[in-house]
């Protein structure tokens, strides 16, 4: 059993991970940030990592995450599991499709759109061919933005993804900038690809790691693209005690891993506190862990996980097949 795991992510995606760390926790209002990274952690390089540790490390008390984490058990002890698309019909549903002769098949592909769902890990997804369509302009789209997030928060509702689940939201315009070789920048023209709503999970206050919801919308409201990972989240059934580590016990660890990642590189540190999908018996649960991340100025930046529990726990590393 690892006690840890290192990970490098590189690309948008990853990095786009390191960056939430800091404000994650800090959307929950009753916490305080005390899960989370102080803000001002996201403004500190600096190759003394002893200090860079004692300066991120999120100001939790253990006992009370303790508790949280066993009213979490209690509340969910066959695990949670809310979202009410099952199949392909429910996509066709909530989407206002056509419904499609399936056969049992979980996933369609037409020559307007292609969808799917595994039912397993409650994975969704659905993309509409915009082949030879134009982009959006992009002042409607700000003029929009507002009632497409509205449509999208309500389309996750519909799916049953509530507003309680949703620890951090964010909806924004992904823009398209067209200029030719002999342009000048004021000549470029400015179009919107589609206006997107972003969600990420929380059970309690805490986050699900590995799980959100992704939404995209052109035009007058029309969904372009839905993505997403809802899982049934159930605690480590082996879990059975909820005593967590001490903050110098954390400290120690953190730092030996990010000692390592660093390699004496003037970096960036961030953590919070998330449940993280390890595997045991080829499915999929949760452990209590604090994730960090090590972020040099102008290079990719590196993902770990220290578990938070005193008690040792089994499980294997690596994703999860969907079935």
């Amino acid at each position: 059993m690892k006690k840890s795991t290192f990970r490098t992510r590189t690309g948008f995606l990853g990095l786009f991970g390191l960056m939430l760390l800091a404000p994650l926790a800090a959307s929950s209002a009753a916490d305080v940030n005390d899960l989370g990274s102080p803000a001002e952690a996201a403004e500190l390089y600096s190759e003394d990592y002893a200090r860079l540790v004692e300066f991120a490390m999120p100001r939790f008390d253990g006992e009370m995450l303790g508790r949280r984490l066993a009213t979490v058990r209690a509340k969910y002890p066959n695990g949670h599991d809310p979202l009410r698309l099952r199949k392909i019909g429910d996509i066709e549903d909530i989407l206002g499709l056509p419904h499609s002769t399936t056969g049992g098949s979980d996933f369609v592909s037409t020559k307007t759109a292609t969808y799917g769902i595994s039912q397993g890990s409650s994975r969704v997804h659905y993309a509409r061919n915009l082949e030879g369509q134009p982009p959006m302009d992009f002042a409607l789209a700000q003029r929009t933005q507002r009632e497409l997030e509205a449509r999208h928060l309500d389309l996750l509702s519909q799916a049953g993804i509530d507003r309680e689940q949703v620890l951090f939201a964010n909806t924004g315009i992904m823009s398209l900038r067209t200029q030719s070789a002999d342009m000048g920048d004021d000549s470029a023209m400015l179009a919107a690809d589609s206006v997107f709503t972003y969600a990420l999970r929380n059970i309690d206050g805490l986050q699900v790691e590995g799980s959100d919801a992704k939404i995209a919308s052109r035009g007058a409201g029309d969904v372009v693209s839905m993505s997403l990972r809802w899982p049934s989240v159930l605690l480590h059934p082996q879990l059975t005690s909820f005593k967590l580590k001490s903050t110098e016990e954390l400290k120690r660890e953190v730092l030996a891993e990010v000692t390592r990642a660093g390699d004496g590189s003037v970096v960036n540190l961030r953590m919070a506190v998330v449940l993280r999908p390890v595997k045991l018996d080829g499915r999929r649960v949760y452990v209590p862990s604090l994730k960090v991340g090590v972020m040099p100025r102008d290079e990719a930046g590196a993902l770990f996980y220290v578990d938070l529990p005193q008690q040792q726990l089994a499980y294997d590393e690596g994703e999860i097949v969907d079935r």
